[in-house]
């Protein structure tokens, strides 16, 4: 059995400009919505791999578009579960590049500061849950890829290795994939 844990594409929207908290607010929601820009194809090595997988994707548009993309079809199921760890949003008076932005954001919370979003500690769960879900699906599908997103892939790799898979988390980029064996 296998499990391959795959991020999305390199989304369109990507703007690193300078902005203020309640700009990146308006960031994070246009990022949440976002496609996979055009240039951002699949590596042919992935494509030729899950084209006969089960396929599973987060709700985000990102990461649909991404199964879209690789294997040419919708995803066989979306589970919310699988969704990006939240962006918190704080307001702090003063403007940061987007990437700054989210890298403060990203810190705070690791630390549970959370600007009323699902908390680290929660989103840990989420992907504990996630990871039996797909342990489940192996059942009656001995190979499944997953579209979805960086940290929660990171989370799920982390799981799935406790419930008895091999494999190992390695920091993924645009199209980087997480393969685990059972």
């Amino acid at each position: 059995m296998e499990i391959k844990l795959v991020r999305h594409g390199r989304p369109k929207f990507n703007v690193n400009s300078i902005i203020s908290a309640s700009g990146f607010s308006q960031w994070v929601r246009c990022y949440n919505k976002s496609n996979v820009c055009s240039e951002s194809l699949p590596p042919k090595h992935l494509v030729d791999t899950v084209k006969c997988f089960f396929v599973v994707s987060s709700d985000l548009n990102r990461a649909i578009h991404s199964s879209v993309l690789c294997v040419d079809k919708s995803p066989d199921l979306i589970l919310k579960e699988l969704r990006e760890m939240d962006i918190p949003r704080f307001k702090l008076p003063f403007k940061l590049s987007a990437n700054n932005w989210l890298i403060i954001s990203r810190l705070l919370w690791f630390f549970n500061i959370n600007a009323r979003v699902e908390s680290f500690e929660q989103a840990k769960l989420r992907a504990k849950l996630a990871a039996s879900k797909l342990v489940e699906l192996t059942t009656n599908h001995d190979e499944i890829v997953v579209f979805s997103h960086g940290l929660i892939n990171k989370y799920l790799a982390k799981e799935l290795i406790k419930l008895g898979w091999r494999g190992c988390y390695k920091r993924q980029s645009y199209w980087g994939a997480i393969t685990l064996k059972k």
